[in-house]
């Protein structure tokens, strides 16, 4: 089934099991600088394909912002040096965005893909929609974006205050990210537009799981929900709008956050 997603996001035409996100190779450092990887992934922060002409913005603990520009070479990620001249946390931010297509089959919205049907597996087993999958004249066609604000965190020596990103949907953390700790509770605030989000969809994943094994929370009407985190590690963190495949699509936002996630305190 890989292969067949590879193929449908390299083509453009069915991206969403690869999302792209960006992580530090460590979330907590006394490093006067350190590497920062991007990627599009199908396995959460297990790189398959580099982001490209993407720019990240890094706000730094005096609340300045610089921007960085992740160097080319590699075809699986793309890197940066992160320079942390002072202590404190600093907030990465960039966003990416790619055009989805869906049209209406069995009175349901699908993403559409243009490719052969020896290409994909049989319609049962897939989520999108081709051209063999219909008689006669394909349905009108509905352009949309998909846009993902990924964003991380850096904390040299000690921990600060994070920076408020850009990102339509927000997350706020009552922990600061940089401080959690595996099977204890984490409080999130979610909003979009100034107001509380609560149709979302918040999904966290370990290092190396799919969307399929993704763990979900449960949002309250008020926009917030609580988390927990199973066991040390890196994470992705996922908050989208959830939506109704009846209705007719429209520009969807996510924002996705890697987190290092470390053992109790006995």
């Amino acid at each position: 089934m890989k292969k067949y997603l590879a193929l449908a996001l390299l083509a453009c035409a069915q991206a969403q099991a690869h999302a792209p996100y960006v992580a530090p190779l460590a979330y907590i450092t006394d490093n006067t600088q350190i590497t920062v990887l991007s990627a599009y992934a199908e396995q959460a922060l297990q790189p398959e394909y580099a982001l490209k002409d993407v720019q990240f913005s890094i706000i730094q603990p005096d609340q300045t912002q610089l921007t960085a520009q992740p160097q080319p070479g590699l075809k699986s990620a793309a890197a940066f040096d992160l320079k942390l001249p002072e202590k404190g946390t600093y907030t990465l931010y960039a966003k990416a965005a790619h055009p989805v297509q869906y049209v209406q089959h069995n009175k349901q919205w699908k993403i559409f893909a243009d490719v052969a049907a020896n290409k994909v597996p049989a319609l049962s087993e897939r989520d999108f929609v081709i051209p063999g999958d219909f008689k006669g004249k394909l349905p009108k066609k509905l352009d949309t974006v998909r846009e993902w604000s990924i964003q991380s965190y850096v904390s040299k020596g000690a921990a600060s205050a994070v920076a408020v990103t850009p990102a339509p949907i927000q997350v706020s953390f009552q922990t600061h990210p940089n401080e959690i700790q595996a099977q204890r509770p984490v409080q999130l605030q979610l909003s979009k537009a100034g107001k509380p989000l609560a149709q979302a969809e918040v999904l966290i994943r370990t290092q190396g799981a799919s969307e399929q094994q993704a763990q979900s929370a449960a949002v309250n009407a008020d926009g917030t929900a609580s988390v927990t985190f199973p066991q040390a590690g890196s994470y992705l963190l996922e908050v989208s709008e959830a939506i109704d495949p009846k209705a007719a699509p429209r520009n969807r936002h996510y924002t996705i956050i890697s987190l290092g996630v470390t053992a109790p305190a006995s």
